[in-house]
């Protein structure tokens, strides 16, 4: 009986190891996994500059320090809206950018002064993302639309012929700002005369979040103007879709240019760990002269 209950015990205990290394190994991957999911994200509100001035050699590995507990306001050319982002995705309060590690300012490419370059090179080595075109000794130039204003270009530059200059940006329409006076009262009028049965009031209060307006069907909107001819606050509704709806795709165009950036940079990290990775070791001394002497021997009659 004694042996039984003993038994029946160590059994007991091993199926409680077992579960309960099973539960432990399901929580470390689902939050290894939630880990990845949330770097990715950061990662994709970063500018992908790929600039380093966050004292990170690119923009993910900036993302994966963040995560980990680092400030989200070391990302100059992101800027305020960066942080803002960030900020609200993370939970975490706005503060103002770091400027130790650089000021924001309007978007710049770089430019080569060809007749001045030397065709070094050193300026090709230093691109994150494979904008500079030239070869040794010949003339360089930049392909503007690669080029993402890192500046990573112009120290290496031995003849100092790499400038920045600002790009023209262009002009998106100013936001509908509702005064004191305008507050939506929520009467549901605009809702009732609405032909695509939208929801104006709500897009209202998702004015300044393009994703979640879309989410309420934003693009359905038609701007036939009936919600402002009905609004017994005389609130501007149309426009403010129609600048809501511009900043959605304002909002989309970035982040596709941001991955395309991102997916060069690391198209330059793979092929640069590859070369690296295909360097023979150089012969030593001994070596060479055997194998030398080998090539003598065979050149003899």
């Amino acid at each position: 009986m004694m042996l039984t209950e003993i038994l029946a015990g160590v059994l007991l205990l091993a199926v409680i190891g077992l579960v309960s290394g099973g539960v432990l190994l399901l929580s470390s991957r689902r939050w290894q996994d939630s880990g990845d999911e949330v770097t990715s994200l950061v990662n994709k509100l970063l500018p992908q500059t790929q600039c380093a001035q966050c004292g990170y050699p690119g923009c993910k590995p900036y993302a994966e320090a963040i995560v980990a507990g680092e400030a989200i306001n070391k990302c100059p050319p992101g800027g305020d809206n960066t942080i803002r982002a960030l900020a609200d995705l993370l939970g975490k309060d706005f503060v103002q950018l770091d400027e130790s590690c650089g000021t924001s300012q309007a978007p710049m490419v770089a430019l080569i002064r060809e007749p001045e370059c030397i065709g070094c090179t050193l300026c090709i080595k230093a691109c994150p993302v494979d904008a500079i075109i030239g070869a040794q000794q010949m003339m360089h130039t930049i392909i503007f639309e690669e080029c993402t204003g890192c500046e990573l270009c112009v120290a290496p530059c031995p003849v100092d012929c790499i400038d920045m200059i600002s790009l023209e940006v262009h002009e998106k329409t100013e936001p509908v700002h509702l005064a004191d006076s305008q507050p939506c009262i929520h009467c549901g009028i605009c809702m009732e005369v609405c032909p695509q049965d939208l929801a104006p009031q709500q897009l209202l209060l998702f004015k300044n979040s393009p994703t979640l307006a879309e989410s309420l069907r934003l693009q359905d909107c038609i701007e036939c103007g009936l919600c402002d001819r009905v609004c017994p606050s005389k609130i501007p509704l149309t426009a403010i879709f129609q600048n809501t709806k511009q900043a959605a795709l304002d909002q989309k165009s970035e982040s596709a240019k941001a991955e395309y950036i991102e997916s060069r940079f690391t198209r330059r990290e793979s092929r640069l760990i590859a070369s690296t990775a295909n360097i023979h070791k150089r012969p030593s001394k001994a070596e060479t002269a055997s194998l030398l002497a080998g090539i003598n021997n065979r050149q003899q009659p």
